[in-house]
């Protein structure tokens, strides 16, 4: 894919796999609406739909007749998000949302009094509320010092230092500031902390090396940047990790036996589950699915991953990045407070995401919102600001649209 360049109009120019109409076509939405909120909840691609239109046909016309293809189903999912994250597929749990992988880390740790987690205050209550807590249990949680383009990484290795974790997001969901992953993880190798990463606002928009950038830990829900259902999402566990996280929500999925129906009763007879003597979970990360999956769900992530595969990592992120580009642009064209890496004169790339918020002077913001959703216009407020999260199928049209709607 050839470099986005700019027309004499201001409008980017965008040539390649990103800017294939089929990619666009895959999106219907696009025939009604201008949808710029990829940060709240994606629409589907025809493909996930059809998917799981095939999936609730099949189950509607036989049941579980070919129950054993369910579970090729999951394993195509995990090895499809391993792909993604340049991972194992052994690494990978299916679970339902971000929150759920939080709480898998917040819960099956062994925390003991005095243990120090580092977040950060500008970080979505999902990443804050568990870790919050464990101050039941004695667990210090401290907040890391952050800007317009991010948390402050030489502030960060000083708290790091004798810190059990750190919790911090890909993207922040507000100012769209994008983590430095690769110098995160370095910095939690170099203090002996753990790493876990709310990857929901990035994964999908941008590539992730989760395996050999530092990540411990990584949640993401498939309703945004993968575009994918809601109800569906991928949990990473690096394989050096995995003996410090012990389930603690456990069911018949979660031991190495798990089709044997009749292995609970003999376990129960030989001990096992008494203190000292462990369960055998399962042998990788899937020991943290601890019952049925969500089938119809993981058949449309699956998809819609694929099509993110095929569209391919780099070029997914050089539209994002040129669309973001152009709307900030506009903005500053319009006078506007531009909240975070694109609001700042001369901010890297590499600190800036598919998130954009902004508010008008003398403008209502919720006021604002309201005229754009009567132009169709799909964008979010969030604490004042008017927050606008364009995809890779999205056109620099779309972008001309919203500005136009500005005035």
């Amino acid at each position: 894919m050839t470099a986005p360049s700019t027309s004499a109009s201001g409008s980017t120019e965008l040539s390649g796999a990103a800017a294939n109409p089929a990619w666009r076509a895959e999106f219907p939405v696009t025939q009604n609406l201008t949808y710029l909120n990829h940060a709240a909840v994606a629409p589907l691609s025809r493909r996930a739909r059809q998917a799981m239109e095939a999936f609730l046909a099949e189950a509607t016309e036989y049941g579980a007749w070919s129950g054993e293809t369910w579970m090729a189903g999951y394993q195509a999912c995990r090895q499809s998000l391993a792909r993604l994250l340049t991972a194992r597929a052994e690494d990978i749990a299916l679970l339902k949302n971000t929150t759920e992988g939080m709480a898998t880390v917040a819960l099956g740790l062994d925390w003991r009094p005095g243990d120090r987690i580092v977040t950060a205050a500008c970080e979505f209550p999902a990443n804050i509320y568990p870790w919050l807590a464990l101050r039941e249990r004695g667990v210090q949680v401290e907040f890391v010092p952050h800007g317009p383009l991010g948390v402050d990484l030489e502030a960060l290795r000083r708290q790091a230092r004798s810190a059990k974790l750190v919790a911090l997001s890909l993207v922040q969901y507000l100012s769209g500031a994008r983590l430095d992953v690769a110098a995160v993880g370095q910095i939690c190798r170099e203090t002996g902390a753990l790493f876990f990463l709310d990857a929901i606002q990035g994964l999908g928009a941008f590539p992730v090396r989760a395996a050999d950038s530092g990540v411990h830990f990584l949640a993401a829900d498939g309703h945004k940047w993968l575009a994918g259902p809601e109800g569906a999402a991928v949990f990473y566990v690096h394989p050096e990790a995995l003996p410090l996280l012990t389930p603690r929500v456990v069911g018949w999925m979660s031991v190495a036996p798990w089709a044997d129906f009749s292995a609970a009763a003999r376990l129960a007879n030989a001990g096992a589950g008494r203190s000292g003597a462990p369960l055998p979970w399962q042998t990788d990360a899937s020991r943290f699915e601890c019952g049925t999956l969500n089938t119809l769900g993981l058949r449309g992530l699956s998809a819609a991953v694929d099509l993110l595969l095929e569209v391919g990592g780099a070029a997914i992120e050089r539209q994002i990045l040129a669309l973001t580009r152009q709307l900030a642009a506009g903005l500053r064209e319009r006078g506007a407070e531009i909240h975070g890496p694109r609001g700042e004169p001369g901010a890297p790339e590499a600190a800036c995401s598919g998130i954009v918020s902004f508010r008008l002077p003398g403008q209502d913001s919720p006021a604002l919102l309201a005229r754009l959703r009567r132009a169709n216009i799909c964008c979010a407020e969030r604490q004042g600001y008017i927050r606008c999260a364009p995809h890779f199928y999205n056109s620099p049209e779309e972008i001309g649209r919203l500005l136009a709607a500005l005035g």
